[in-house]
């Protein structure tokens, strides 16, 4: 039997997970990405496997607009990047 030690039982705080992180994109002309910076370690997109666009919520002040690229970066290493088209700014998605 356990003792009962009459603290609250549940989550003691409530994180999210697999937060995006912000990254440094240099980009072409068409907006794609062609280099990224990510925790000062430069990396070249190799080749870009998958784009897709998700736009969420639409109906909120602030929409969530994202353009996701599924990219092989040197060391053949496939990462998930994506801006936010409402603010420009790139994240990488960690999965």
């Amino acid at each position: 039997m356990v003792k009962n030690s009459r603290k609250k039982t549940g989550p003691s705080r409530i994180r999210p997970l697999n937060r995006p992180a912000v990254v440094r994109v240099e980009e072409e002309d068409d907006h794609r990405p062609s280099m990224v910076v990510s925790h000062g370690h430069r990396s070249t997109v190799l080749s870009i496997e998958d784009v897709w666009e998700i736009v969420d919520e639409w109906w909120r002040a602030s929409p969530v607009i994202r353009r996701y690229y599924r990219a092989v970066v040197d060391g053949d290493r496939t990462i998930t990047i994506f801006r936010d088209l409402a603010s420009g700014t790139w994240y990488e998605q960690r999965v």
